[in-house]
């Protein structure tokens, strides 16, 4: 019980296994593209290239670097790769980190170009839909939030080829920041909320931004911002049914109730059950067939991961109900039950779950499947 309130070795060991993620991927790829709490969008129509800025607050807006000198360091280390990569159908993406007077690089290729196709005046060739991309990790830091120069902020070019990069002028992005601090000015970044996502799409051949809309601006006002990464609290209906084996018999169970759903980011969801949880207790005595259903009201809260992992993962997940409506004697009268974290599978889920009343006298465990319709 004592860990549950924060994962100890054991549990990060296995959430490892679980979900291994190497030191590369640590050292390169986090946050992961599109995951940044604020993503900031930059069109180019004209060259069908894309600019994208990732911070790890809005308040780093305040402390950004050159970031055309950025781009000039990282394209300089890179050339002798661009060089030797054949324009092909791979999608390729460059990750750089400048730092320390050093740059160091990794090079993702993603091979799913080769089962796209496009047949075309008699011949059928690959068809290469995903671009290239060079993303560049950089540190924002301002001494007002000493905090934050830890948190990594992303700037992505994406080109139909890495030779394209060589297209772009010295000062390209310069007039990106320009247009974006118009919109995310001193005045909007003192109403925001740190702790918030935001979001905004902008035009730079028309120079004006296009998402949000000034029609959802003037109706939502700073909310506007926000519209690709969720952050706003909803309350919805809950169904779930379980299966635990309890006081000597398999016992089927249902949920239903009502969930709060708090969506901070893109990374995760909390959500808060409250749920009546009816317990069918089967018995048979001389072929007379008898059902007991026992009532609890049930607490619920479970961290749930977005996009969800694939395979069974670690799940935080806490619970505690009391029995409102007791039939036969399969419970005490104040019988208390409550559950720990366990593993989930997409909407499946195990969790281990105790019964206990006065004090956790008649105490029994128990593990719990649920299977949540969502």
């Amino acid at each position: 019980m004592v860990g549950t309130a924060t994962a100890l070795l054991a549990q990060s060991d296995t959430y490892r296994t679980l979900n291994p993620v190497s030191f590369t991927e640590l050292r390169f790829n986090q946050v992961r593209p599109g995951y940044s709490r604020v993503l900031f969008e930059f069109r180019m129509p004209s060259s069908n290239s894309k600019i994208n800025l990732e911070l790890g607050s809005i308040g780093q807006l305040k402390s950004l670097p050159n970031l055309d000198s950025l781009f000039s360091v990282s394209l300089l280390a890179i050339k002798q790769i661009i060089d030797s990569t054949p324009k092909d159908i791979y999608a390729r993406r460059i990750d750089v980190r400048p730092v320390d007077n050093k740059v160091e690089i990794r090079m993702v290729s993603h091979e799913s170009n080769q089962n796209t196709l496009v047949y075309q005046n008699g011949n059928l060739n690959n068809l290469k839909l995903d671009k290239d991309t060079l993303r560049i990790i950089f540190y924002p830091q301002d001494e007002q939030l000493q905090y934050q120069k830890y948190y990594p902020a992303f700037l992505s070019i994406h080109v139909n080829h890495l030779t394209d990069l060589f297209n772009f002028e010295s000062n390209s992005i310069a007039p990106c920041i320009a247009l974006l601090k118009k919109s995310f000015n001193e005045e909007f970044l003192q109403k925001s909320n740190a702790n918030k996502s935001y979001s905004a799409v902008f035009d730079m051949n028309e120079q004006k931004m296009i998402f949000p809309s000034t029609k959802m601006i003037q109706k939502k006002g700073v909310r506007a911002y926000s519209g690709f990464q969720n952050n706003e609290s909803t309350i919805l209906p809950a169904i779930y049914g379980s299966m635990q084996f309890v006081r000597g018999s398999f016992v089927p169970s249902f949920a239903a109730g009502l969930s709060y759903i708090i969506s901070e980011n893109k990374r995760y969801d909390h959500r808060v059950f409250l749920m009546w949880e009816p317990y069918f207790f089967f018995s048979n005595n001389n072929n007379q067939f008898k059902t007991d259903r026992n009532d609890f009201i049930s607490f619920r809260k479970v961290d749930f991961d977005k996009p969800e992992k694939g395979g069974w993962s670690f799940v935080q997940n806490f619970s505690v109900g009391y029995l409102v409506g007791r039939r036969g004697n399969w419970f005490e009268p104040n019988t208390f039950k409550f559950s720990l974290p366990g593993i989930r599978n997409h909407t499946l889920q195990i969790e281990p779950e105790f019964y206990f009343n006065n004090f956790f006298r008649n105490f029994s465990p128990t593990l719990r499947l649920s299977l949540f319709f969502e």
